[in-house]
């Protein structure tokens, strides 16, 4: 699920760079609870963006996948949806 996958990839981008989760929460201004909430649920693309900036990486950096993975971020709705091939993209789109 996307929740597991940039829950991982944001620890590892943090341990890269010696810092922790809670210093990761202090750069970015928000509550270390409020960090942990948004990469162990459903973040929004906003907390997305702000995470890739306090980690000095772009936001496809903060999923793990193959270089010729696809990587889909749908917001609509205030829901943000994600989607790694054609058919769950439709599956999306379809659903709008």
């Amino acid at each position: 699920t996307m929740s597991d996958n940039i829950s991982h990839k944001v620890k590892e981008l943090c341990a890269e760079r010696g810092m922790t989760i809670k210093q990761l929460a202090e750069k970015m201004k928000i509550a270390p609870e409020s960090l942990s909430r948004a990469i162990n649920g459903n973040p929004q693309l906003s907390t997305i963006r702000k995470i890739a900036e306090a980690l000095d990486v772009s936001v496809t950096d903060l999923f793990d996948r193959n270089e010729d993975e696809l990587l889909a971020i749908v917001v609509y709705a205030g829901k943000t949806k994600t989607a790694t091939t054609k058919t769950e993209l439709k599956k999306i789109v379809d659903a709008l």
